[in-house]
């Protein structure tokens, strides 16, 4: 989860930046999004789960790997979500439309 999402919760093997999700059965019929709910949003509960490094990609790019410098990944999610950032509004919304239809 990062520091922004970590709750210092120990749940099995998951430590207190980490959490074992759910699978996403039944995630159009939630009102809420996140382990404690806090987001109505989709997209906001999608970007919640970047690191918030600014210069993470930078190291991607740079084809260096993440322990090599100090602006590496804090997430595994940030090539995720800065994938989903490169997309299209219109290719967006189509995975925001499926999500909702699970």
């Amino acid at each position: 989860m990062g520091h922004g999402l970590a709750d210092n919760i120990i749940q099995g093997k998951a430590g207190p930046d980490e959490f074992r999700t759910a699978p996403l059965w039944g995630l159009g019929q939630r009102i809420f999004f996140l382990h404690d709910g806090r987001t109505s949003d989709l997209m906001a509960a999608i970007q919640a789960h970047a690191s918030g490094n600014r210069d993470c990609h930078e190291d991607d790019r740079l084809g260096r790997q993440s322990g090599d410098s100090p602006n590496a990944c804090n997430s595994e999610a940030d090539k995720v979500i800065a994938n989903f950032n490169d997309l299209s509004v219109s290719q967006k919304q189509d995975i925001l439309n499926f999500l909702r239809s699970l």
